[in-house]
């Protein structure tokens, strides 16, 4: 999950982070924290964590952006 180590600072970046998480069966409900996730449980602190830090930047960085994205890609 090499995508995770890359800090989310652009709306491209973004894009990227939900495409991976979408294309590697991880999207998950980004008000919840990764932790909670069942499916994840398998998965080091260290990913999760990082699941977490992205979830945030990315949220930080354009709220609306990342719900209408993830809605585009799941055809909501």
């Amino acid at each position: 999950m090499k995508f995770l180590q890359n800090e989310i600072k652009t709306k491209k970046d973004i894009t990227y982070y939900i495409d991976n998480l979408y294309n590697n069966d991880m999207l998950y409900h980004f008000d919840d924290d990764a932790r909670d996730i069942i499916n994840f449980q398998d998965f080091s602190n260290d990913t999760i964590d990082l699941l977490n830090v992205r979830t945030d930047e990315a949220l930080s960085i354009d709220y609306d952006y990342v719900l209408e994205y993830i809605c585009k890609l799941l055809k909501i």
